[in-house]
């Protein structure tokens, strides 16, 4: 017998995942694209001068999406149980 996922909780883990992919397209695409998203115009200029803050703060952020997405998967039931997690 198999168990229908929850569309909530995929829908989510889809969002999540494709925020974190958009995280890591701002890293590469420089300061126009951390101005473009909101990032603010300090973070654009940091990030003009090759400073390490706005990619290490923006890697954070794609690390806590993330795992939002993969708890949301495992949640769905689309994925193992992962740590933490209730059964």
């Amino acid at each position: 017998m198999s168990v229908t996922p929850n569309i909530a909780l995929v829908v989510a883990g889809i969002l999540s995942a494709i925020a974190a992919l958009l995280h890591i397209a701002v890293i590469i695409g420089g300061p126009a694209w951390y101005r473009f998203f909101g990032a603010g115009e300090r973070m654009a200029q940091m990030a003009e001068r090759g400073a390490l803050h706005p990619t290490l703060v923006t890697l954070g952020i794609t690390g806590v999406l993330g795992v939002w997405a993969l708890y949301a998967f495992a949640g769905a039931g689309l994925i193992r149980a992962l740590p933490l997690m209730k059964p």
